[in-house]
């Protein structure tokens, strides 16, 4: 039998996981970690089909019936749950599923606070009690394991204490120490690493029609698959010029330019369109300290601007990259927290402007 044939996944998990299985020495409970995006709960439903293949001979197939319903989230012995607000109506719910369903590599859009409910675990417990439905492993997989309340928690370790036969499962986290000592304990952890740009390119091949170099897209990313197919087809390019303009007009301290920029975003996309520009901004100025560090090129995020940020920092040789990178944070973080978008970024430009430092030729600044 052969496991994970066709899966893009990292070796050190495959191998870890194939021996359990033909060793017959899975863990009842599991706790993927590690950065956001790099397939943890992809590869959970992965397993959940592996465990509960009909293939003869490599699994987990993915054309059977128990890969194709856990595909679709409808198999009576593989449960996905996911922190969500009290209030979020079943349609909705239906509509984050069918995201993984067509993705399962793509992030989970849920909207207002996120929590793991006590009901919810008493729910899961209550199943717990019984058997598998169709004879095979069930499995529960519970994504941003961090977010259970403290009374769902204490519920939820009397299930890890006393494990039904043939019951998994899977907590998914982007850090170890997110969870409470008690849970993680009872957990065997699993640490996922970064996908390497020939494997990303694999993935999102596997999922959408491109036709470019995404590279750039991935060094912007740092990796992550969850935002790179967030904005894969949402004006990249045209976020990045925009970017390139805003500093131009920084740096030329040119705020009617700077603010007929701004208002040219004020209905793009909303908050995560805002987000995504400061990310970018935030990239370029990273880049500018690893040239002046003199760091390697594989550390370079803007490789399809190189020459620019290169001209950028030899023009601002006093620039305080470290404290320009910080009001940027702020910047974030103010937009995150719901702050007005317009007078943010027009505050930023303004911080900014104070922190390049004199130009030392204007033609060469970006």
């Amino acid at each position: 039998m052969e496991y994970f044939k066709e899966l893009v996944l990292q070796n050190r998990i495959k191998d870890f996981f194939q021996k359990s299985i033909q060793n017959n020495r899975l863990a009842h409970a599991y706790l993927f970690y590690g950065g956001e995006g790099r397939g943890k709960e992809a590869f959970a439903l992965n397993l959940a089909k592996t465990l509960n293949c009909q293939s003869d001979t490599h699994r987990p197939c993915g054309e059977c019936a128990n890969c194709q319903r856990i595909s679709h989230f409808n198999h009576p012995d593989v449960r996905f749950l996911f922190p969500a607000p009290k209030n979020l109506k079943s349609d909705q719910i239906k509509k984050i599923i069918q995201t993984k369903v067509k993705n399962p590599y793509a992030a989970l859009n849920i909207p207002g606070g996120k929590n793991i409910s006590i009901d919810l675990i008493r729910e899961l417990k209550e199943e717990a009690k019984f058997g598998s439905f169709e004879g095979g492993y069930r499995v529960v997989i519970i994504s941003g394991a961090e977010y259970f309340s403290r009374e769902a928690a204490n519920s939820f370790l009397k299930l890890l204490e006393e494990p039904p036969e043939q019951f998994i499962i899977i907590l998914i986290s982007e850090t170890l120490h997110a969870i409470i000592d008690t849970i993680r304990s009872r957990c065997q952890p699993v640490y996922f690493p970064e996908f390497t740009d020939e494997q990303i390119i694999q993935i999102v091949s596997q999922y959408d029609n491109v036709d470019r170099d995404i590279k750039p897209l991935i060094r912007m990313a740092r990796h992550n698959l969850k935002r790179i197919f967030a904005i894969l087809h949402k004006g990249y390019a045209e976020q990045k010029e925009w970017v390139y303009q805003f500093l131009r007009a920084v740096a030329v301290e040119n705020y009617f330019h700077i603010n007929e920029l701004i208002e040219s975003v004020r209905y793009k996309g909303g908050q995560a369109y805002y987000l995504e520009l400061l990310n970018i901004l935030s990239s370029w100025f990273q880049d500018t300290l690893h040239i002046g560090y003199e760091s390697l090129d594989n550390q370079i995020i803007n490789i399809d601007l190189n020459e620019s940020v290169q001209r950028f920092a030899q023009s601002f040789p006093n620039v305080q990259v470290d404290k320009i990178i910080e009001v940027i944070e702020k910047a974030y973080k103010a937009i995150e927290n719901n702050a007005h978008p317009i007078l943010t970024l027009m505050n930023l430009g303004i911080e900014m402007r104070g922190l390049l430092g004199p130009l030392r030729e204007l033609k060469e600044a970006t």
